[in-house]
C-alpha cells in the first residue's frame, strides 16, 4: 500500500530483507506468494555495502567488502589486505554488471 501511494516517486528501503521465508510449522499461507515475491524483484538497488566474512567461525573474520555506489554503477568486490605495518587496505579485484555470488568473488580472492 505504502509503495502504491509514493505513485512514481521512488521508495527506498534500507536493509530490506524481501527474501521469501517459511513460515513456523508451515502455517502460513501461501496465498499472494508470487505477488510477493514479484514485488520483491520490482525493485532496483542503487546503492549497497557489505561485508565478506566466512560465517560459521566464531568472531567472523572479514574477507573484504561488496559495493555498489549508483543505479548505473557495478558491482566491486574488494580484498582486504594485511600490511606488514598493521595497517589494512582494501583493493579491488572484481567488478561486475550482476551482484557477484560468493563463489564467484572466493574464487577472485587471492590467497
Amino acid at each position: 500500500e505504502m509503495a502504491e501511494a509514493a505513485g512514481d516517486r521512488p521508495v527506498i528501503l534500507i536493509n530490506p530483507d524481501l527474501t521469501d521465508k517459511i513460515s513456523s510449522q508451515g502455517q502460513q499461507s501461501v496465498r499472494g506468494r508470487q505477488e510477493r515475491l514479484d514485488f520483491a524483484d520490482s525493485f532496483k538497488t542503487i546503492f549497497e555495502f557489505s561485508n565478506i566474512y566466512v560465517s560459521g567461525t566464531s568472531y567472523f573474520p572479514i574477507l573484504g567488502s561488496i559495493f555498489k555506489e549508483s543505479l548505473s554503477a557495478p558491482w566491486v568486490a574488494h580484498q582486504r589486505r594485511d600490511l606488514t605495518n598493521g595497517d589494512e587496505r582494501y583493493i579491488p579485484i572484481l567488478s561486475t554488471e550482476e551482484r557477484p555470488d560468493g563463489e564467484l568473488i572466493m574464487d577472485t580472492f587471492e590467497s
